[in-house]
């Protein structure tokens, strides 16, 4: 027998049920002839359990599913970061949900079905479908990304941080701004929240908004569309990604306006001029999600925890 041996063929060498064979293997009671026998098939054949699997199949393990909506944000790779950082004894099963909300769906359904200890949710925007599911679950969940009462959860105060960026524009007395936004269906917390106090400090102020994307390249589009045909002195992006984009279009265009971001990322001071952003920790929220999960799993919380983690606004040469 070339092949690896699995369990059904080691039942059938040895001629005894499966699940004698999964007892002894889990070291469950079966007869000293058959365990000897059992004992002498692994050996020859240099059978190794398929630990993962096993795991899997305990009532307690220590398997976390976390799901991502997208591995190409500095803000949730940094998450993942803080996560693994205080981690010692458990395993992250890591799902990429690409944004899609079926698939996030899907993810969850998955992991559940998987009987991992517990899952760990960065979502950009929750359906009611996917409410549904995760409230119906018995596993012990957190999620990041929106303030839903229901669940525990860690978010980043982007109201705040939209309030003192607001409250910032306002001393910069700016003449027309453009507003580099995302569609808040993808991601509500950065698509709304943060910029409800933005928009309210804006009133009287001529100003544009543009939805575009998370990507660069296209973000540095649409910045490119809108300042062809207007000037403007403050561009306030969704995120420090956005921004560098918009730069890079006003640099084409030959265009000097300030610039302010959102995120705590290599970018602020990579770029020149170095971005005024406010700034969260978002390696300390990893690290908050995953004290709330061992919090809510091991000690089996019942009331709803909610962790804030707050930031600050770091003004850089961009908005002189």
């Amino acid at each position: 027998m070339n092949k690896k041996v699995t369990i059904n063929d080691i039942a059938l060498i040895a001629n005894v049920a499966k699940s004698t064979v999964s007892r002894y293997l889990n070291g469950g009671s079966v007869s000293v002839h058959t365990r000897e026998k059992l004992d002498g098939i692994v050996k020859k054949y240099n059978y190794t359990p398929n630990t993962f699997a096993q795991s899997l199949k305990q009532q307690t393990n220590h398997t976390i599913g976390v799901i991502v909506p997208r591995l190409d944000s500095i803000a949730q790779s940094d998450m993942l970061r803080g996560l693994d950082e205080l981690n010692i004894d458990d395993t992250f099963l890591i799902i990429n949900v690409y944004q899609d909300s079926a698939r996030e769906l899907a993810a969850i359904e998955k992991l559940q079905s998987q009987n991992v200890s517990g899952l760990i949710i960065l979502t950009a925007n929750l359906t009611e479908e996917i409410r549904s599911v995760i409230k119906a679950s018995k596993l012990p969940t957190v999620i990041q990304g929106q303030d839903e009462a229901e669940f525990n959860r860690v978010i980043m105060n982007d109201i705040h941080a939209g309030k003192i960026v607001g409250d910032y524009l306002k001393k910069l007395a700016p003449k027309n701004v453009l507003l580099l936004n995302v569609d808040m269906s993808l991601d509500y917390a950065v698509g709304h929240d943060r910029f409800v106090g933005i928009k309210s400090a804006l009133n009287g102020i001529p100003h544009k908004e543009i939805i575009t994307d998370f990507k660069l390249n296209i973000a540095k589009q649409s910045a490119y569309q809108a300042m062809l045909h207007e000037d403007f002195d403050l561009i306030i992006g969704a995120t420090d990604r956005i921004v560098v984009g918009a730069m890079q279009s006003a640099f084409a265009l030959h265009q000097k306006p300030r610039y302010i971001g959102f995120g705590q990322s290599y970018f602020s001071e990579t770029v020149s001029p170095n971005l005024t952003s406010f700034e969260f920790s978002f390696f300390e929220a990893g690290k908050e999600l995953y004290r709330l999960f061992r919090k809510v799993r091991d000690n089996n919380a019942i009331q709803i925890q909610r962790v804030v983690v707050d930031g600050k606004l770091i003004i850089r040469d961009s908005t002189n």
